[in-house]
């Protein structure tokens, strides 16, 4: 007997059933299979093999309605090809089912070229570093600071830096904006974050802020007490009227721990546009006594008030 007839007649289904009523027949089976098998639990195996039976003419009757369609569909689409109906479907199977396959291959190669890319970039880099002297100074400018251009390049201003202290090879500067804190710009929160992120993550010898970040981060413990330095060394050339004082969290005393450079002719030289510049160190500087140096040539600088 032919497998479809066969299969229809398993559903008592005569050949000529729609789709839809093949689904509605199998689903009575299905239910009236359940409800036998709850009323007579000992019938249950056999009730079971007997709608297996059924469940297999389902399958195949679906599955060759699919197979049919899909036939008709790929007639249809590829059929003006003629003679290359066959491989024109073939291709565009290959591109449906491994496209992501192909995008993915296409997604890796592009971040190996990347990594390859990047890692000669950085041991060039490392190369160049290497060759250079042993930074003398390192700075981080916080505020509104710029270059006159408006770049973030900081070339000018370390050269010029160089030019002020000529007894110094290398000096490294980096300029971090900091948003006025009163500002409603959403944008400027995500710059807060970011100098934050900054100022966590780089070990500079010397901040140079504004007052605007003074006032940001003064008692964050990111500078060291100038106290005893005031009233040693600098105490003829520090006037009180620029010394920056400030309490930190756990440190209720009132301390010095920046002086205001603001108006010393050597600032003139300096390549950026700014506001007030207050001079403070980090308490990790590793060129410590260059911070020191650096403070004090500027202060001294400074009109007498």
């Amino acid at each position: 007997m032919d497998q479809m007839k066969e299969a229809y007649e398993k559903l008592g289904l005569p050949e000529t059933a729609s789709r839809e009523e093949v689904e509605e027949r199998y689903t009575l089976l299905m239910r009236q299979a359940r409800s036998e098998q709850r009323r007579s639990p000992e019938k249950a195996e056999a009730v079971e093999a007997r709608f297996s039976e059924a469940t297999r003419a389902y399958r195949y009757i679906t599955e060759e309605d699919d197979r049919k369609s899909l036939e008709e569909i790929s007639r249809q689409k590829y059929g003006k090809f003629r003679g290359l109906a066959g491989p024109a479907e073939k291709t565009e199977h290959f591109f449906r089912y491994y496209r992501y396959h192909v995008l993915g291959a296409l997604a890796l190669l592009g971040l190996a070229i990347y990594i390859v890319i990047s890692i000669v970039n950085y041991r060039a880099e490392q190369e160049r570093l290497a060759q250079l002297p042993p930074v003398d100074l390192s700075i981080m400018l916080l505020g509104t600071y710029m270059m006159p251009d408006g770049g973030t390049e900081t070339e000018p201003l370390e050269q010029a830096i160089l030019e002020q202290f000529p007894e110094w090879k290398r000096v490294e500067v980096n300029m971090t904006y900091v948003p006025p804190l009163n500002s409603s710009n959403p944008s400027d929160a995500a710059l807060l974050q970011k100098a934050l992120l900054m100022i966590s993550s780089e070990r500079p010898d010397l901040y140079i802020v504004d007052q605007n970040s003074y006032e940001w981060v003064g008692n964050q413990g990111i500078f060291q007490p100038l106290d005893e330095k005031i009233n040693q060394d600098w105490k003829d050339i520090a006037d009180p009227g620029l010394h920056i004082k400030g309490q930190l969290d756990e440190d209720p005393a009132e301390r010095v721990y920046a002086v205001n450079i603001t108006d010393s002719s050597l600032v003139e030289g300096l390549p950026v546009a700014k506001n007030e510049m207050y001079a403070g160190i980090s308490p990790v500087a590793e060129n410590e006594q260059k911070a020191f140096a650096f403070i004090q040539a500027y202060l001294e600088a400074v009109p007498s008030q």
